[in-house]
């Protein structure tokens, strides 16, 4: 059963992640324990010229990636064009709730099903400024889930997006940007 101590064990993973496979490491350990198979996280961006900074990492089927990019998908992904029109985690049974889904949505999100992905959760990740982006955990059902499996995937998947952002902040050498502060006329509006 999942415990309290074991989510601060991976919320505690994710905070103490120093790169990028530790925190791979932290994603597989959640995924497998959460009941799911496989999980990808990422900004939004083309995934055939990514730039710099972009956050990418998966566990997702190799050959599935491939016909992703042999097809297209990655630009007309269901799962992604839900993730930007909420900020509450998602099961994928319900995106024809958040989007009106496409002949072509259909035919992606059935294709996946062969690769493993018949079901997940995704985490949508928007801060203003940066690319959006989505901590997605998959399964071939979500028949097999821990009892608590989604509301902890909501934390692991914000948590896990946020090591992400420190690590390629960190390996970039960007410094940290804080509140910026206002001048006493921006106070008094």
């Amino acid at each position: 059963m999942l415990t309290k101590l074991d989510l601060n064990a991976f919320l505690k993973a994710f905070r103490s992640a120093l790169s990028e496979d530790d925190l791979k490491e932290a994603l597989v350990r959640v995924t497998r324990v959460l009941g799911f198979s496989q999980f990808a996280m990422g900004h939004h961006v083309d995934l055939a010229h990514p730039p710099s900074g972009a956050i990418r990492l998966s566990t997702y089927n190799d050959d599935w990636v491939s016909h992703i990019f042999e097809r297209g998908y990655f630009a007309e992904d269901p799962i992604h064009l839900a993730s930007t029109k909420t900020v509450n985690g998602f099961a994928w049974h319900d995106v024809g709730d958040i989007i009106d889904l496409t002949p072509r949505h259909k035919q992606i999100l059935s294709e996946a099903i062969g690769f493993g992905l018949g079901a997940g959760f995704t985490v949508p990740v928007h801060l203003p400024g940066e690319y959006q982006g989505t901590c997605s955990f998959a399964a071939r059902s979500l028949d097999h889930l821990h009892k608590n499996a989604l509301p902890v995937a909501q934390l692991c998947g914000t948590f896990a997006f946020e090591a992400a952002r420190r690590i390629m902040r960190r390996k970039l050498k960007l410094q940290e940007t804080g509140v910026p502060e206002l001048t006493s006329r921006q106070l008094e509006a």
